[in-house]
């Protein structure tokens, strides 16, 4: 799907449209690519709810740094196949791992995650499964998913259906409310982190009233050697003043790890 686009910014890089199975659904992505025949490392961006923030800017500097960069949304999401459930991330993660391990021009032995929010979700419970992904890269990072399910009037699960509309497909309050409930006990990332062994970095604004920086700090410290904290001052949710400080922070740790 798609083709090869030539973007030129300081060296090559190119970009493509790409669709991947999942289940039995497609899932819609983009490859960012460095230009040349190299195999080379590769990371998937694992998109936090719904999925507003792309961090297309971010997969770009990672190709101009020599790292094949995947943005894929998950079943139901922005366009991909099948319906929404937060009880599915994972296996969009999963696949997007496999499909970029299947591409030519990626060192299937040099693979990451990067994830934004409740994208730390799918990257936790990936990671915890699979030793073989090298490094991940927790962004804001959603924590403790108990205290999204704890509240008893389910004034989570509207939240994120009014968040829905429009963007995911089948992401009903219903829906919603039910996969709170299986998530907080079998996705939680705070307590998955401790099952990883690959390197982890988390990085977090300070003015983050999302997932504050107390909040992420203990999922930093429940992750295992080599690890890396960044809090980047003034900094919000999706980083949207301070993209250049987190874009380094994130290459600095993927260079060092990956």
């Amino acid at each position: 799907m798609g083709r090869w686009v030539e973007v030129k910014v300081r060296k090559m890089a190119r970009y493509k449209n790409v669709e991947f199975p999942s289940e039995d659904n497609t899932l819609l992505g983009r490859i960012y690519r460095p230009e040349g025949r190299t195999r080379r490392p590769a990371v998937a961006i694992c998109h936090g709810y719904p999925g507003d923030t792309k961090n297309m800017d971010l997969a770009e500097e990672l190709a101009l740094k020599g790292v094949v960069t995947l943005i894929f949304y998950y079943q139901g999401a922005w366009g991909s196949g099948g319906k929404y459930s937060l009880t599915k991330l994972e296996t969009g993660a999963k696949d997007a791992v496999a499909y970029l391990r299947s591409l030519p021009f990626v060192d299937p032995g040099r693979i990451g995650l990067v994830s934004h929010s409740m994208g730390a979700l799918p990257l936790s419970k990936t990671m915890s499964l699979d030793p073989t992904i090298k490094v991940g890269v927790l962004m804001s990072p959603a924590t403790d998913t108990r205290t999204m399910s704890s509240n008893s009037n389910g004034e989570n699960a509207k939240r994120l259906a009014a968040m829905a509309e429009g963007k995911l497909v089948g992401a009903t309050y219903e829906s919603l409310l039910k996969d709170l409930g299986v998530v907080s006990k079998v996705t939680n990332p705070v307590e998955l982190v401790p099952k990883i062994r690959s390197s982890l970095m988390v990085v977090v604004g300070s003015k983050d009233n999302v997932t504050p920086p107390e909040a992420c700090r203990k999922l930093y410290e429940a992750a295992h050697e080599p690890k890396k904290w960044v809090l980047i001052e003034g900094a919000d949710h999706g980083f949207s003043e301070h993209r250049i400080l987190l874009i380094k922070a994130v290459l600095d740790w993927l260079s060092e790890c990956l």
